[in-house]
């Protein structure tokens, strides 16, 4: 038996060198920037759901079931040729339907791509896929995050797609078309609801599972907002229901921190994942993201946060604030003035310096020509309305070269000041 998983393995490995030298090789999109890509082509012989298909390839001459790059679509449970034998989750058969109806298009034919001929998810080739109709590869991809029936997923290895496809999905959520619409799978129950996601832990995420959470508030300032039965996750599987009986009081908020606790105060919930979630953006030009999203139990999506923004950007506070960052002594603080004609409330917003963030809680009122002062150490159980502690261990300012922004949890700067070197 171990003889024989071992010539499994090396043909395993051997598999993506062959796949690679029967594929042709040309630019991912257009423009001297594209990256590298290669391309095969075949006739589709399954389609399992939206975002899975199976493929008999023209060369080499093998089936290879295919994950298409970039997008997540809700989960069929009967995977079946029969569309009326189909069980899955809300949009999951929409999804389904649409890429048969877009294969059906193109003659049952479809090109693959991808940068990685060994970039895999869970045993599947990850590819992107086109179809020609009319004479033109049309993107599957682009076209069902158009249309509103897929998540967008950011991928590390098949990065060519991440930009374009999520500015795609942030296009549909804010027309609330197919997943985005939230009483596409039922009316109701009513909700008025606001969540943001602290995606990049201070420190390692690795280190600092906890760092990384999801924060709901419920915006009704009358009613509570029953949450048993719903859910929370990010753009792929991993899902976290809330027990029943939870409940949020009218204008709070519950948090659900990704790492290991006990559910002990109210408010405050725990994934009990080992390992952090949530793909942090990068300067590296490839597009990372990722996205947090409230379902309701009929399956509808009632509040979610896509970062970065990269749609329609632009934030009401822009201009309204000022900071001035007093970084040459012990009890180093960033002052926080309105410099506006209106009163601003900064929950939902957050604090950053390099490695280290700090999100305004209520109350985080500033009245126009008001001034707020953030400490960098202190205890947060001191806090004032117009004083607060961001509860470090000691001063995280440099004195020579550094800088303070104050910016959206989907990074949309308002307001920045640096110093020395360093640049907004």
């Amino acid at each position: 038996m171990r003889r024989f998983a071992l010539i499994l393995a090396l043909a395993l490995l051997a598999l993506p060198a062959a796949g690679a030298s029967a594929a042709t090789r040309g630019p991912c999109g257009v423009g001297a920037m594209s990256p590298t890509c290669y391309f095969w082509t075949g006739k589709v012989t399954f389609i399992g759901d939206g975002d899975t298909l199976s493929v008999k390839l023209d060369h080499p001459r093998s089936v290879v079931r295919v994950r298409i790059t970039g997008i997540n679509a809700t989960e069929e449970y009967v995977h079946t040729s029969s569309a009326d034998d189909r069980v899955g989750e809300c949009h999951a058969d929409e999804a389904t339907a649409r890429l048969e109806q877009l294969v059906r298009a193109g003659g049952g034919r479809v090109r693959l791509a991808a940068q990685d001929p060994a970039s895999n998810s869970r045993g599947r080739a990850r590819r992107a896929v086109s179809v020609k109709i009319h004479g033109r590869w049309r993107d599957v991809g682009r076209t069902l995050l158009t249309e509103g029936h897929a998540l967008w997923l950011s991928n590390g290895s098949e990065w060519a797609w991440n930009t374009s496809y999520s500015i795609l999905a942030q296009r549909a959520a804010a027309r609330q078309i197919g997943i985005w619409d939230p009483e596409s799978c039922a009316p109701g129950p009513p909700a008025n609801v606001r969540l943001w996601v602290n995606a990049d832990a201070d420190g390692s995420d690795l280190d600092n599972v906890n760092g990384e959470w999801i924060r709901i508030k419920n915006l009704d300032g009358v009613n509570p907002l029953p949450l048993g039965g719903w859910w929370v996750r990010d753009s792929d599987l991993r899902r976290y229901v809330f027990p029943a009986g939870e409940v949020v009081p009218p204008n709070s908020t519950a948090t659900v921190y990704v790492g290991r606790g006990i559910d002990s105060i109210p408010g405050s919930l725990y994934w009990n994942r080992r390992s952090p979630i949530f793909d942090n953006p990068s300067s590296t030009g490839k597009g990372y993201g990722d996205g947090a999203y409230l379902f309701d139990p009929d399956g509808d999506i009632r509040a979610h946060m896509q970062y970065p923004c990269r749609w329609r950007c632009d934030d009401r506070l822009k201009g309204a604030i000022r900071l001035t960052p007093a970084y040459k002594r012990h009890d180093e603080y960033v002052t926080v003035t309105n410099v506006s004609g209106s009163t601003v409330d900064l929950e939902g917003y957050r604090l950053w310096t390099p490695g280290y963030t700090y999100a305004f809680t209520p109350p985080s009122v500033i009245r126009p020509g008001e001034s707020m002062r953030v400490y960098t150490q202190g205890d947060p159980a001191q806090d004032e309305p117009l004083v607060k502690h961001w509860g470090l261990q000691g001063p995280v300012l440099g004195n020579r070269s550094d800088k303070v922004k104050l910016s959206t949890f989907d990074y949309v700067d308002v307001a920045c000041q640096a110093w020395g070197t360093a640049s907004c």
